[in-house]
């Protein structure tokens, strides 16, 4: 669909600020994940047979998470997102079908695997009761942060020096100009890379949409200059 607008748009004399191939770097995980070492280890398969899934299970060890090269479906924690011991095939097999059956046509890619790693939890969903993590989603125009968002509570955010070197270090290797990455905090403290989103498709997370437009079109403006 994407293709489809970048070409509709082109053929109308416009030009997409995000082309087709940088869209497609931050948006599907295993183009991003290859760049960038500060991040949950990650593998993935195309191949949906058991045979194709157990032979990645077998390169982990303990906790992982799932989902698609787009989406996963954190919400539904132990049914369709979290396995507790890859070493359990059984139950992995059972929540990894239970993914697969119900993303049906709206499953992107293949099939991602990731280390579950220990987060500094900061609650319960109000509505899935599944746990939540302290994270920070941060935008970018090229190299530059153009805005950092408390995910969970949209609170005053305080960073330390090392975590803004980490936001500020992150982007070195995107192959992109405007997108988003979220970053989890540690149960040891430190920042990690969770996911990277194409800008234009990330949500805002209840930050102030006039300050985020306002913030956006000076740094757009600034960018064509």
């Amino acid at each position: 669909m994407y293709d489809r607008l970048v070409t509709y748009v082109e053929k109308n004399g416009g030009q997409m600020f995000t082309n087709l191939s940088e869209y497609e770097y931050t948006h599907l995980i295993p183009n991003w994940v290859k760049d960038n070492s500060n991040h949950v280890k990650t593998k993935w398969t195309i191949d949906l047979s058991d045979k194709s899934i157990i032979k990645l299970l077998e390169e982990f060890n303990g906790a992982v998470t799932i989902k698609d090269f787009v989406k996963s479906r954190k919400y539904e924690w132990d049914e369709a997102f979290y396995i507790p011991d890859v070493s359990d095939t059984k139950n992995a097999l059972r929540v990894i079908h239970n993914f697969i059956s119900r993303q049906g046509s709206e499953l992107i890619g293949g099939l991602v695997i990731r280390d579950f790693i220990e987060l500094k939890n900061i609650g319960k969903h109000p509505k899935s009761h599944t746990p939540i993590f302290e994270e920070y989603r941060v935008f970018y125009i090229g190299n530059k942060p153009l805005v950092v968002i408390d995910y969970w509570n949209n609170r005053k955010i305080n960073l330390s020096t090392e975590d803004k070197k980490v936001i500020m270090d992150a982007p070195k290797e995107v192959k992109a100009k405007f997108y988003t990455i979220d970053f989890a905090r540690k149960s040891n403290g430190k920042l990690v890379i969770m996911e990277m989103g194409d800008g234009q498709v990330s949500g805002i997370q209840g930050f102030d949409e006039q300050e985020f437009y306002d913030l956006l079109w000076e740094n757009l403006s600034e960018s064509r200059t």
